[in-house]
């Protein structure tokens, strides 16, 4: 039996971009089969944002335009209605995962190999989904083959060198995470492949108390840089705009954060095997 996990409402009132008038209120809902067994959902995960699940499917409710009576009282009533998940914190996935009997691989420009059988996400297209693959296929011969040693070639012709230079060593990455001893039978399978030396975690993003202290430096949007000692964050020349005050020297900057703090790394040395990443 089908369950509801997660619902949300598009309110033309709240947009982005404004919206005509006429615009009106959509509410989306995600439902799943098996969430109980479905390890993306126990990690607060599911592939039906941007994916066709076969282990879910989506639900769209119409409401009205601002310019209808009932179009306040539509939104509090789908809330209601649908109350548990609409208060859902799911996202899509955004690493290597295995889920049920599938494969989750948002791997750019994998889609464009026709010698993979995908669940979803494969061919050309802008508004098509990451690539899912059958469980059953994912051993090291089938990704020696169609994987690491895929070349891709754009639509027009021409090779599209960014898959093997940036997205195969994020993929033997994530791999290696994932499933360390599928990584490892790769490894000997392909043990001259350039992929496994273009291998870090610099740009990635992770939870900041899971990193290790003291290494390396991180920078905020306003360029200053902090540093990480585990407990506290120190920046000599921060410009934030929490300051009281107007000033063009910091001698010291400390805080403490408070809850879970995504950073991009800039270090290798600053990954454990305890780092929580993101993406």
């Amino acid at each position: 039996m089908k369950k509801e996990i997660c619902a949300w409402i598009f309110n033309p009132a709240n947009a982005l971009f404004k919206q005509k008038k006429s615009e009106k209120a959509v509410g989306y809902i995600i439902y799943c089969e098996c969430p109980e067994k479905c390890e993306l959902y126990a990690k607060g995960n599911c592939v039906a944002f941007e994916n066709k699940c076969p282990y879910g499917s989506r639900g769209m409710a119409t409401g009205y335009s601002r310019m209808a009576s009932k179009f306040n009282s539509w939104i509090s009533d789908f809330k209601q209605a649908h109350k548990e998940a609409y208060e859902a914190t799911l996202t899509q996935p955004k690493k290597l995962e295995y889920f049920m009997d599938l494969v989750y691989a948002p791997i750019s420009h994998l889609g464009l190999n026709e010698g993979i059988d995908f669940v979803d996400g494969g061919g050309f297209g802008f508004f098509k989904g990451k690539p899912i693959i059958k469980r059953e296929h994912f051993n090291e011969e089938f990704i020696t083959k169609q994987i690491v040693n895929f070349i891709p070639h754009a639509f027009f012709g021409g090779v599209i060198t960014d898959y093997q230079e940036k997205e195969v060593p994020k993929f033997l990455l994530w791999l290696k995470q994932l499933d360390y001893p599928l990584y490892e039978k790769v490894r000997r399978m392909n043990p001259d492949h350039n992929g496994f030396n273009a291998m870090t975690n610099v740009g990635r993003k992770a939870i900041l108390q899971t990193l290790n202290p003291n290494i390396g430096t991180l920078k905020d949007i306003h360029g200053g840089i902090w540093t990480w000692d585990g407990e506290y964050l120190y920046s000599n020349n921060s410009h934030g705009s929490f300051m009281l005050i107007e000033t063009r020297e910091i001698q010291e900057c400390r805080l403490k954060p408070k809850g879970n703090v995504v950073v991009k790394i800039c270090d290798d040395a600053q990954v454990n095997e305890n780092t929580e990443f993101i993406d």
